[in-house]
């Protein structure tokens, strides 16, 4: 959910209690123009949220007909109203205990399965980010890097293979992240930023080896991940 929504219910949630100070103030019965405001304002929540709160239907509360108006069972409506608060609350909550993230589209990715993985670790990086999961940020930003090189090389295999960059390896999907970088930056100037930032992407790219930890001492925290997530950007924005 956006901001926008979550901004929206919020309005929605004061409004429909301010119908219910309304209501409350006639503890027995409703008469009919009491409910037009309550009526429009549910409208408009089931419009712009299908779901989110139960259908109103004021007839299933119907009493009797007064002298000028029908009379509707106030315990009944002042009931639903309640429930219908709850949800939007737990609704704002919900959201705001939930990292907000921006998804990102991998059009460039010529590997329809890879493209949708990326998709979703986008998004899975975000909320490590948020959450301060810093390795994890690290890491997975590391293998989408790789994976974006390794597709944009593989799709020039013959240009890489004789990229002044290029080791000895024939086989690409065998070559680590720094040769992957070195040899994109080689064939692709645009991308030269990359390889400005991404020493501690390659070296912390390890990481996801437990041993190779311990034998490094390498340590880690918000600035490498950061690093690590600008390089991802840099590399998206660059090929899109």
């Amino acid at each position: 959910m956006t901001p926008e929504q979550v901004a929206h219910i919020r309005i929605y949630y004061k409004s429909i209690r301010g119908q219910q100070g309304v209501l409350q103030a006639s503890p027995e019965y409703q008469k009919e123009p009491n409910l037009i405001a309550l009526e429009e304002e549910l409208a408009r929540v089931e419009q712009e949220f299908p779901g989110l709160v139960p259908r109103f239907d004021k007839l299933g509360y119907f009493s009797h007909r007064g002298t000028n108006y029908r009379l509707f069972h106030s315990p009944g409506i002042i009931a639903f109203v309640e429930a219908a608060l709850a949800r939007l609350e737990a609704a704002v909550d919900e959201s705001e205990s939930t990292p907000v993230t921006e998804t990102r589209e991998f059009k460039f990715v010529t590997d329809g399965r890879l493209r949708k993985i990326l998709e979703r670790d986008y998004a899975e990086i975000q909320r490590a980010y948020v959450s301060e999961c810093w390795k994890s940020v690290i890491i997975i930003s590391g293998g989408a890097i790789e994976a974006i090189l390794l597709d944009q090389l593989q799709a020039d295999a013959a240009g890489a293979r004789a990229s002044s960059k290029a080791p000895r390896e024939a086989d690409i999907s065998r070559w680590d992240l720094a040769q992957l970088i070195d040899v994109a930056v080689d064939l692709r100037p645009e991308l030269g930023g990359v390889e400005k930032l991404s020493h501690s992407v390659r070296e912390y790219r390890n990481l996801v080896h437990p041993g190779s930890e311990i034998r490094t001492g390498l340590r880690f925290g918000k600035e490498e991940a950061r690093i690590a997530l600008e390089v991802l950007n840099l590399v998206h924005r660059e090929l899109s």
